[in-house]
């Protein structure tokens, strides 16, 4: 059987996250139904990662086998003329063997903050306003901490079946006026992980947190307890 590979996008904010919940709309489910009236048969569809509830995709790769075959442009098109607006693929391929849940290489996610009082329509529904100045110096002073193999227990969602130290690859923090990106790399992630890097960002970033109490996070001392909204988190590309 083909096993076809999906490069999807999707907006979250009206999603319950990729994973299917049962009597919730989820970026997973929804994919699965347009794809099973295509085929006409039950698919098994594999993400590359869990999202959360609100948190949205510019780059995401699942991938699926069916018995019957569709050229990858035919099924693009078909897919994309029955998916709703706020989830869309981008390209179709077929690589045999492949599995989008073990076999990406990285993940980059993106986190955007509007630090402002000023109200901004187009770019809220995809950052965190926070209209208390952060001081960015701070938060870059910090950020180095993160970078690194460490115990991420602290800022996640404690799971059982999951290895808890994470190597991060690479940090960055920008500021363009208002608008500060945050971006990290990693090969994978737990849950919350970002979000919760973030809120302890802001939380230094506004003078309450100092790189000690990062620290003692860091090694699992404590754990982080502010977490960043999910509306600001995209994961921005998938590495294959």
């Amino acid at each position: 059987m083909p096993n076809y590979v999906l490069l999807l996008s999707y907006v979250g904010t009206r999603f319950h996250g990729w994973q299917v919940q049962p009597n919730l709309r989820t970026v997973q489910g929804v994919l699965t139904e347009s794809l099973e009236r295509l085929f006409q048969q039950e698919i098994k569809l594999t993400g590359c990662c869990r999202t959360d509830s609100g948190v949205h995709a510019l780059e995401y790769v699942a991938n699926f086998q069916a018995q019957k075959s569709f050229e990858p442009s035919v099924l693009l098109k078909a897919l994309n003329s029955t998916l709703p607006p706020d989830v869309g693929v981008k390209r179709v391929w077929v690589q045999e063997g492949f599995n989008a849940r073990f076999h990406t290489k990285g993940k980059v996610y993106l986190y955007r903050i509007l630090n402002t009082h000023a109200r901004d329509p187009f770019l809220e529904p995809f950052c965190w306003r926070i209209p208390h100045r952060l001081d960015h110096q701070r938060m870059l002073s910090a950020l180095e901490l993160f970078v690194g193999l460490h115990n991420f227990s602290g800022f996640s969602k404690r799971e059982e079946d999951k290895n808890p130290f994470i190597r991060v690859e690479e940090v960055s923090l920008r500021r363009q006026e208002e608008l500060l990106e945050f971006r990290i790399r990693a090969r994978n992630f737990l849950r919350y992980m970002v979000r919760r890097i973030v809120g302890c960002l802001v939380y230094v970033g506004l003078g309450r947190l100092e790189k000690e109490d990062v620290q003692r996070y860091l090694t699992a001392q404590e754990s982080c307890p502010y977490t960043a909204k999910a509306q600001g988190l995209t994961l921005e590309k998938v590495l294959l």
